[in-house]
């Protein structure tokens, strides 16, 4: 699948440092990659396709995107498979799909799935590196979509 290449591409990005705002089309910047430019990298890597230049830049942004603007699927949860972005932000009570609304940014990490289960490919935090992490029982709960590429 796309997504799968997706992801194969974004595994070549191990190790490489996180950086804040890091990362674009042509790979790290500011020595590394933060968590939507690691996915976006990847993404134009594979498909051409800019999502920054598009205004797609942060998560929330690229999560509370029409199907028509990005272009790709929303998809539940409950249907996630490899090399779909999950994100995270979503409170024990409500939905990340509230956040799309106002200038609310509470829609603050996204990562590549690994599979079905409960481990992503992703670019966490300052100080870390590019790689797998296993986010059961995070307080961050994941959205209830996963964008599909």
């Amino acid at each position: 699948t796309l997504g799968e290449k997706i992801l194969a591409k974004a595994k070549e990005a191990k190790g490489i440092p996180y950086h804040w705002a890091g990362g674009n089309c042509a790979g790290p910047t500011g020595g590394g990659f933060d968590c939507s430019g690691l996915v976006s990298w990847a993404v134009c890597q594979m498909t051409g396709r800019d999502l920054f230049s598009e205004g797609l830049r942060v998560t929330r942004s690229m999560y509370c995107a029409s199907e028509k603007t990005l272009k790709y699927k929303h998809v539940p949860w409950e249907e996630r498979r490899a090399g779909d972005a999950v994100f995270f932000g979503r409170t024990a009570k409500g939905s990340c799909a509230e956040h799309c609304e106002g200038d609310r940014e509470e829609i603050h990490h996204v990562g590549l799935m690994m599979g079905r289960g409960w481990t992503m490919w992703n670019a966490l935090k300052t100080g870390t590196r590019v790689r797998v992490d296993d986010f059961e029982g995070w307080g961050d709960r994941p959205c209830e979509h996963v964008i599909r590429f």
